[in-house]
């Protein structure tokens, strides 16, 4: 698991490890409920497309109302200021 990208691409994109694995979380969540509303037949591990996401800039995270890499066209977000909600 998430041996590419692995924790020090996704860092930068996000903060230290502890924020990254809560971002890459939660997102994969996200990943996960939108294949069972879709009926999606994906097999990757949501943890590994999550990760790659947020490594590409596919989605942008965002801390305490401020975003850790500013987005250029916002695709999706992943708000970790609140993550004891979800």
């Amino acid at each position: 698991m998430l041996a590419k990208p692995n924790v020090s691409e996704v860092m930068p994109k996000v903060g230290n490890r502890y924020e990254s694995a809560l971002a890459i979380a939660k997102r994969a969540r996200d990943i996960e409920k939108r294949r069972v509303l879709e009926g999606s037949s994906d097999i990757r591990d949501a943890v590994d497309v999550a990760a790659e996401e947020i490594a590409e800039e596919k989605v942008y995270v965002r801390k305490d109302g401020q975003f850790v890499v500013e987005p250029g066209i916002r695709d999706d977000i992943v708000d970790i200021e609140n993550s004891n909600n979800d």
